[in-house]
């Protein structure tokens, strides 16, 4: 029972909880909800430790993304092709670091690939995130961690899935509220959820390399959040689901032993 609290706590109980207070005050007083990612801190702190200054480790860039993300938007909020580039070269960044260690000792083009692949599905958000054209994108985003987390979690990570996991619940008082609209009002804006989507990409990347969640998965979980995000449709986040049903039926249909990280 300790071990499940332990899980569930940090993962759903914490964030979920801040989620709803973050919905209630923004109905209030009108906070920025660029303070998304930053509801997901204390889940990532709970679940990884204090991060080091300097990252050490692949989690360590999580922190620093989240907050440096977070800034972008609030610094230059009104001028969206700006921050479709320095969101996407932030993207870049991180996501060379993380996966530095690999390509240092063992240059490996298909990683390098994919990285890139990851990279032109963030841009391709950031840049649409002017038009706010997505009906449910709460829901959609929701969708697309929760089921990051259960196929990262069942593929080989529990710590990177419960991460995953927390990015989930920081989103479940939004996407419940566009749930009770009947997806006709959003929640939030794309352009509130540009440090979420951060966020996602490289917590799948992490994924990836150090839990090695199969290619096919990761590409469906990948497409997740542009099927939800991009379609004008009040009933895209059905996409998402689509996709993360695939992504893990994919998985288990699959299935076979991997390390955990």
């Amino acid at each position: 029972m300790e071990a499940l609290l332990q899980m569930i706590l940090p993962s759903a109980v914490l964030p979920l909880f801040l989620s709803a207070v973050l919905w209630w005050l923004n109905r209030r007083i009108a906070i920025s909800l660029w303070g998304l990612p930053l509801i997901w801190l204390p889940s990532y702190v709970w679940l990884a430790g204090w991060p080091s200054i300097i990252p050490g480790q692949a989690s360590d860039w999580l922190w620093l993304l989240a907050v440096i993300s977070a800034l972008i938007i609030t610094l230059i909020r009104s001028r969206y092709a700006m921050i479709a580039v320095l969101q996407s070269m932030l993207l870049a960044l991180v996501l060379l670091a993380v996966a530095w260690p690999v390509l240092q000792y063992q240059f490996d083009m298909m990683l390098l690939v994919e990285l890139i692949s990851v990279i032109a599905a963030g841009f391709i958000l950031y840049r649409a995130s002017s038009t706010g054209l997505a009906a449910s994108p709460a829901m959609s985003m929701a969708i697309s961690s929760g089921g990051m987390a259960l196929v990262i979690a069942l593929g080989g990570s529990l710590l990177i899935g419960q991460l995953a996991g927390a990015l989930a619940s920081v989103l479940a008082a939004f996407a419940l509220y566009e749930v009770i609209n009947k997806f006709q009002k959003p929640a939030t804006s794309l352009l509130n959820l540009i440090p979420v989507m951060q966020l996602y990409f490289v917590i799948l990347v992490i994924a990836r390399i150090f839990a090695e969640i199969p290619l096919g998965p990761t590409a469906l979980l990948l497409v997740a959040p542009l099927a939800g995000l991009l379609p004008a449709t009040r009933y895209a986040s059905a996409f998402s689901a689509a996709c993360v049903i695939a992504s893990l039926s994919w998985l288990l249909l699959t299935a076979e032993s991997s390390g955990y990280y």
